[in-house]
């Protein structure tokens, strides 16, 4: 905002003294909004700031996505192992392709988790089995890898006792 002050100067006589006054004007033009150059300015600091943080923001929702995958696995297990205790019937957890896994009954496959995009199982664990016993223990023991596009790792061990970990 630009002011325009223009001194009016006026002499006064006060005795012997001359006192000079001033007189100032103040008028505010009637400009609204904003300059091109201040628009032009945010514009270019918002363009600075989403450029560093879209990538951030992919990082950690990227790992974010793995500790959730690895957690949802470990508890797809702990509860066939619950469902094996409650039912006195065997829980078959089965890790057929590098993204998806699921439970196996006599009547059939009962439903399939599918991983997020971009997270999958290690090959070491592609194909592997786990049976939850009707007294809690697993038949099998070992190691559930999952991974992200990132390569970043985050891992499920299962025990022979049938303590479902995540590391």
């Amino acid at each position: 905002m630009e002011l325009d002050c223009r001194p009016g100067p006026r002499i006064r006589r006060q005795g012997h003294d001359h006192v000079l006054e001033a007189e100032l004007t103040m008028t505010i033009p009637d400009e609204k909004g904003f300059s091109l150059v201040e628009l032009a300015t945010v514009l270019v600091v918002l363009g600075l700031l989403l450029g560093f943080s879209i990538p951030s923001f992919q990082r950690i929702s990227a790992t974010y996505q793995l500790q959730s995958s690895a957690e949802g696995v470990a508890a797809q297990l702990r509860l066939a192992r619950e469902k094996a205790l409650a039912t006195g019937e065997e829980q078959p957890l089965h890790f057929p392709y590098t993204n998806a896994y699921h439970l196996h009954y006599p009547s059939g496959i009962s439903t399939t988790w599918t991983l997020p995009r971009g997270v999958t199982f290690a090959t070491s664990t592609v194909g592997a089995w786990y049976h939850m016993k009707a007294d809690g223990r697993c038949a099998e023991s070992g190691l559930i890898i999952l991974r992200n596009a990132r390569g970043a790792r985050d891992t499920v061990s299962v025990q022979l006792s049938g303590l479902v970990l995540n590391q």
